[in-house]
């Protein structure tokens, strides 16, 4: 009997530059193909507030104006007086309207400052003739 000659090492290829470039093509593919999600339901319109009759609308309903200018059920008011209601007690919850182009750092800081006091906030929005129409 003559020698056992060692079997030759098999070659085994390495998969792991394969597999990093179809991830890479993947990564690829989705970038240029885009989001899956349409413009139009990531489009984001706030709520238009215009000349209404503030009979329907929930009570005690706060109309933030500009400049600072509030209004608690149509009557005048100061931020120290709802602050003064609201920890006395007599103002647990507000109902607050805001127009669409009211400064973001004002109304945070009016939300703020009403919850700071002790309120339970709650926004009012209101739906245009034509987003009702389109809702339908």
């Amino acid at each position: 009997m003559g020698p056992l000659f060692r079997p030759r090492p098999r070659f085994r290829p390495d998969f792991s530059l394969a597999t990093v470039n179809i991830v890479l093509l993947l990564l690829l593919y989705f970038l240029v193909v885009g989001d899956p999600a349409d413009p139009e339901e990531r489009a984001i319109m706030p709520p238009t507030t215009r000349d209404l009759p503030l009979d329907g609308l929930p009570r005690p309903l706060l109309v933030a104006g500009s400049e600072e200018a509030l209004a608690l059920d149509g009557a005048a008011v100061s931020l120290a007086d709802l602050r003064d209601r609201i920890a006395s007690g007599t103002l647990p919850r507000v109902h607050l309207l805001i127009g669409r182009d009211h400064p973001a750092r004002a109304v945070l800081d009016l939300v703020g400052a009403l919850s700071a006091a002790g309120a339970e906030i709650r926004m009012v929005t209101l739906r245009s003739a034509t987003s009702r129409e389109a809702d339908r």
